[in-house]
């Protein structure tokens, strides 16, 4: 009998879990601070998966993009918050230092990281690519670097070291 009345407790707890988990996923979304498509996925079929993608320009420059490689740069931003899942983080200088590390030419050249997701527009239904944040880096010396990055709103500024 006391087995049976405290697997009830067990289930039911999880249950109230598993309410709060998708109504803070929900709220999430709601508010636009994270991807649909991750942690639990609870509204991931009400909108495309975004297919983020980020362009390198010359800061002095903006109309000049820049050819890069950025394999390290993903890969280190993998650990930190996958395909973007939180689209209102910054950017972790771990993943400046992976980018210079494959493009070393770019060291001391001041660059603007361009982030672009594909969003849903309701009126006519269709899938759009819009800019969703942007980091500015510039130097400070051959070896330490200031990034500055936007996204959702906020402006964050960090520096790093290679």
């Amino acid at each position: 009998m006391w087995r049976n009345i405290e697997h009830r407790w067990i289930v039911f707890g999880l249950l109230i879990l598993h309410i709060g988990w998708l109504a803070n996923h929900i709220r999430w979304v709601v508010n636009d601070e994270i991807n649909p498509w991750k942690l639990g996925g609870y509204a991931m079929y009400t909108v495309p998966s975004p297919r983020i993608n980020v362009r390198v320009y010359d800061a002095l420059n903006p109309e000049v993009r820049i050819p890069a490689k950025m394999l390290q740069f993903y890969a280190a931003t993998r650990f930190s918050n996958i395909g973007r899942t939180f689209r209102c983080a910054s950017i972790p200088a771990a993943s400046f230092r992976g980018f210079f590390n494959e493009n070393m030419d770019l060291i001391g050249r001041s660059l603007a990281f361009v982030f672009f997701e594909r969003r849903f527009v309701r009126s006519p239904p269709s899938a759009k690519t819009e800019n969703t944040g942007l980091v500015v880096v510039t130097w400070r010396d051959t070896q330490t670097f200031s990034y500055t990055s936007r996204f959702c709103g906020k402006q964050e500024t960090q520096s790093g070291t290679l």
